[in-house]
């Protein structure tokens, strides 16, 4: 006999050696069997466990005219168990309500973090509906996996708006839309996104906040929210952003120890978009050759000569770098192994195609949802760049989670799922 705690299970050698021999023979069956003694056995714990709690209730002094009235079953599925038949008792009176098994809580609160958790990784409500059954024991409605998710807003919502605590010398700005699924329809929601980096070389997602980017007065009240969280202003020395109106000056103002770098794939783009299409090929080939220039000199010559190849030809384009050539190289001002990162916004994309590429998979999403959708992709994001540097070249590869990065993201968020 084994004494495990409150629950003692008794060993019987001989059922012992023919259940081996089942093992060697029906393996699947084998295992069933085990899985339906287990939960019988785990059942019964639970039937003495109401009994008990159903003598004490009918012992309290306000119960002395009250006795028991029978029983009803009723099926629970319980984490690492599975589904259990458990055997309610009631009262005459019926005011015994158990809080070892609350009324009409069919499904172990902590199954439902993990639904939460399934369901903000992509798996969509109505698949997690579907796989229930096979995986709880019990079939679970897809209300039920998106009521899951209100047990993580709060904390959600209080990490996307944590204290900043770290030096960031570098910030990364920019505006995106991110396209969400309403019952059928598709609608934009423009958000304005801040990352920072650190002195080790490592990005963090300061900011994801519901806003317009064209408009000045939003971004200035992120900046000044920023710096109310903890953020030290004296402290950034560059900010990487693309040419919304009016955001370099705003940045400037709030940040006036800092330069403005201009993201070079927007630059790029909009220069594309005034070169005549016989000449697009060419044009791009001398421009790459001076955003990969060796140094800023280098750069500045290999500008000079794209200038006089395509000033007649492609003057509107050749003006439209040339006005932010400055803004455009500051880059090479700092470490060479950060001149790539620094030279675009693209880490902000990155966030943008993350948050898609969970939302894809849900027929509905409302503002609450996307809220706290937001965060866990967030706090994935942040959770693989805090683990190396951003110049590795790790750190394009976004793998899947491991079990015990999945629980270390739990614990980062402040148990958001517990």
């Amino acid at each position: 006999m084994l004494d495990m705690g409150i629950i003692k299970v008794e060993v019987n050698f001989s059922e012992i050696g023919r259940a081996i021999s089942e093992f060697r023979e029906h393996r699947l069956k084998a295992l069933e069997t085990l899985t339906t003694e287990v939960r019988g056995a785990v059942g019964r714990f639970f039937d003495q466990l109401l009994h008990t709690e159903m003598s004490l209730f009918l012992g309290r002094p306000d119960q002395s005219d009250n006795k028991r009235n029978g029983y009803y079953e009723r099926e629970y599925a319980l984490k690492g168990v599975g589904a259990i038949r458990i055997r309610m008792p009631i009262d005459r009176r019926h005011a015994f309500k158990s809080e070892i098994l609350p009324p009409r809580e069919q499904i172990d609160p902590r199954l439902k973090n993990d639904l939460a958790l399934l369901h903000l990784a992509g798996i969509s409500t109505r698949m997690i509906g579907m796989i229930s059954r096979r995986l709880l024991g019990v079939p679970v409605s897809t209300d039920t996996v998106s009521r899951s998710l209100e047990r993580i807003e709060e904390n959600a919502s209080s990490w996307l708006s944590r204290p900043i605590t770290g030096s960031y010398w570098a910030l990364f700005v920019d505006g995106t839309n991110f396209r969400i699924q309403r019952r059928g329809s598709t609608e934009k929601e423009p958000s304005l996104v801040v990352l920072g980096l650190d002195e080790d070389r490592r990005m963090s997602i300061l900011a994801i906040e519901p806003g317009q980017k064209d408009n000045a007065d939003c971004w200035r009240s992120l900046f000044c929210e920023l710096k109310k969280r903890g953020l030290d202003p004296s402290k950034v020395r560059l900010g990487v952003m693309d040419g919304l109106p009016g955001l370099e000056t705003v940045f400037r103002e709030e940040f006036p120890n800092a330069a403005t770098a201009r993201c070079w794939v927007h630059a790029l783009r909009n220069a594309m978009a005034r070169t005549p299409s016989r000449l697009s090929d060419a044009f791009k080939s001398l421009v790459h050759k001076v955003m990969y220039a060796a140094n800023e000199d280098e750069a500045r010559k290999q500008f000079l000569f794209l200038k006089e190849a395509f000033g007649n030809d492609a003057q509107r384009a050749v003006a439209c770098l040339e006005k932010n050539l400055d803004s455009l190289l500051v880059h090479y001002r700092f470490d060479p192994k950060l001149w790539r990162t620094l030279k675009t916004t693209n880490p902000i994309e990155r966030v943008n195609r993350e948050l898609k590429r969970r939302t894809k998979t849900m027929e509905t999403l409302g503002e609450r949802t996307l809220r706290i959708v937001t965060a866990f992709v967030a706090l994935r994001l942040e959770f693989h760049w805090q683990k190396m540097p951003i110049d590795s070249r790790q750190i394009r590869n976004l793998k899947p989670f491991r079990l015990e990065e999945m629980n270390q993201i739990e614990s980062a968020m402040g148990a958001m799922v517990q």
